[in-house]
């Protein structure tokens, strides 16, 4: 992302924070899915969205909770929310992931850093106590002094991997300096002493801008470029020698763009199903032009070779959306599955207002969250 660019989103972002924010709904749907709704509360936000490991029916977002950034534990059937931490006033969390409820890694908007959060004196379920929380690594600065802010975060949870990095490993998106010097960096041994993979170098680097990270199911990482320099772009990753890096001729350019817009917004909220379809949000527009398609993939066969088919698979009237989440990755999103998956995003409204809600989809039919109070 350029500096005028992200100088003309910090203006509208500022510019909507004292107004009341317009309803956002989806201007299309695909046959076979139902929209909703969890409300956040009068006057809260979200900003950035993890899921929870433990249990499908909630997830953990990040945003302004009762007049300050926090992070919360919120129940996806009622909106029912628990504070897990108030974020000292230094620290911006920009994005972040879960290993489980007693430990979250969060990335600092402010000050390109990775803290881990520990919940162990006592286990309470908050992370309140100073002694909690630590800066768990500083990021490489490829350029020094044009230092961006770190994004997305994410946790390989298994030792199979395609990427030869240890169950445990912490990835996360540090955009460190102009076009193409953003970069992947992965933090190994958190607890004993964290240290970077490979030692003192970016694990993936070359892109511009974050738009998100996601391994599919083999255990391949997908990395979203928001801006390269004018499109979004989403790449592959697979280390085919085993070094634990990804080299030359290991990665490759899936998306080349993901929309025949302008892109105005960029790319963002890279998610992807139980089923590796990943999926991309691409905006642009501001009052009534304001659109968000979220584009749909395939990862194709010979990934490092081919390119994947674009098409859109839902829109709605927002010019932005900063974050998507499953609230399972088991459970499947084709339409019409029983108990299916539940995609929850993060939107501003059309004049880049904050929203006291998130946005669902899920399959139609008799699912098991029928229940849930999605209005």
């Amino acid at each position: 992302m350029t500096r005028s660019i992200a100088l003309c989103l910090a203006v509208f972002w500022i510019a909507a924070a004292a107004r009341t924010a317009q309803d956002v709904s989806f201007l299309y749907l695909p046959p076979g899915y139902v929209a909703g709704k969890v409300p956040l509360g009068t006057g809260n936000y979200a900003t950035a969205l993890a899921a929870d490991p433990d249990n499908d029916n909630f997830i953990y977002a990040a945003g302004m909770f009762a007049g300050a950034n926090r992070i919360v534990h919120l129940d996806l059937r009622n909106g029912h929310r628990t504070s897990v931490f108030t974020c000292p006033t230094s620290v911006t969390v920009s994005g972040f992931a879960v290993l489980a409820s007693d430990t979250l890694f969060v990335s600092d908007a402010d000050h390109d850093r990775l803290y881990v959060l520990r919940d162990d004196h006592p286990k309470d379920g908050d992370f309140d106590d100073p002694e909690e929380v630590r800066e768990l690594i500083k990021p490489i600065l490829t350029n020094p002094g044009g230092d961006w802010t770190g994004t997305a975060v994410m946790i390989v949870r298994s030792r199979s991997n395609r990427l030869h990095l240890p169950a445990g490993t912490v990835l996360f998106q540090s955009e460190d300096g102009g076009m193409t010097q953003s970069e992947v960096l992965a933090v190994m041994n958190t607890w004993t002493g964290p240290s970077y993979q490979p030692p003192g170098k970016a694990f993936f680097s070359g892109f511009n801008y974050g738009g998100g990270l996601a391994m599919d199911s083999v255990g391949r990482l997908l990395v979203a470029s928001s801006f390269y320099p004018n499109t979004g772009k989403v790449w592959i990753c697979d280390d085919l020698n085993g070094d634990a890096f990804i080299g030359a001729g290991e990665a490759n350019i899936l998306v080349r763009r993901a929309s025949s817009t302008t892109e105005t917004a960029g790319l963002s909220a890279l998610a992807i199903d139980a089923a590796d379809r990943c999926y991309v949000a691409v905006g642009w527009g501001f009052g009534s032009t304001a659109q968000t398609d979220i584009q749909t993939f395939s990862i194709p066969d010979d990934p490092l070779h081919r390119t994947a088919p674009v098409t859109t698979f839902a829109s709605l009237g927002s010019p932005y959306v900063s974050a998507t989440v499953f609230n399972s990755t088991s459970r499947s999103f084709a339409p019409g599955t029983a108990n299916g998956a539940v995609m929850v995003l993060v939107a501003c409204d059309p004049m880049w207002g904050n929203l006291d809600y998130l946005l669902t989809l899920r399959p139609a039919g008799p699912t098991g969250v029928r229940q849930w109070r999605l209005y």
